[in-house]
């Protein structure tokens, strides 16, 4: 099966400048993390589609909900740097890359210095001290924690007390529950030529 590093139409404008680094990302993902195991076994074009391609996609609904520019934004559940480390490469805020294993760190640490990311943070901190705590912040979340479960642990002051705006990947079946109390809307996006994804967005309105 041969790879194609290939930028979808919605990001070609914004990202496609910085795809050499993408793929110095995509091969450290290939090689480093699934030997050092912090992702499973993928294909080439798996990674590069549901890692960087999902990833950048968090970056554009950054961009077009961000509406303050000192913002921090916090990717809970990193693992590898999934998403936070793409949208640091394209995005020059500082984006926190929050997991609870050490080991992980370790390797993103080592990570930040080969691809020379100044704004990327790896932070070793339990996430729901995060979700109570964040102020300013967008939070992203790609497979930490699904919206139905995360809004069953939310206040609505939470979000607008401490200005806060939560993405979370979901799927065509997620719903907006609790709609009395939170705003969720649904992005829909294609992945490649064929497949779409989607990503919940959580706000206070």
């Amino acid at each position: 099966m041969s790879f194609e590093p290939q930028i979808p139409e919605w990001g070609l404008n914004s990202f496609n400048k910085y795809q050499d680094k993408l793929i110095e990302y995509h091969n450290w993902l290939k090689d480093t993390a699934m030997k050092t195991g912090l992702i499973s076994k993928k294909t080439e074009q798996f990674i590069w589609d549901e890692f960087i391609i999902h990833s950048l996609y968090f970056a554009k609904l950054i961009k077009k909900y961000k509406n303050q520019k000192k913002r921090e934004i916090i990717d809970i559940g990193t693992g590898a740097g999934i998403p936070g480390i793409p949208i640091s490469i394209v995005n020059k805020t500082n984006v926190s890359l929050v997991d609870n294993k050490q080991k992980r760190i370790y390797e993103l640490e080592r990570l930040v210095k080969i691809l020379n990311l100044n704004n990327a943070r790896p932070t070793k901190i339990d996430a729901d001290m995060i979700l109570k705590e964040a102020k300013n912040s967008i939070i992203v979340m790609r497979c930490y924690v699904s919206t139905t479960n995360l809004l069953k642990s939310l206040e609505k002051k939470q979000l607008k007390e401490n200005n806060l705006t939560i993405f979370v990947s979901s799927n065509s079946k997620s719903k907006d529950i609790l709609s009395k109390m939170f705003h969720v809307k649904q992005e829909k996006f294609l992945i490649n030529k064929n497949n779409f994804r989607y990503i919940d967005v959580i706000t206070d309105m």
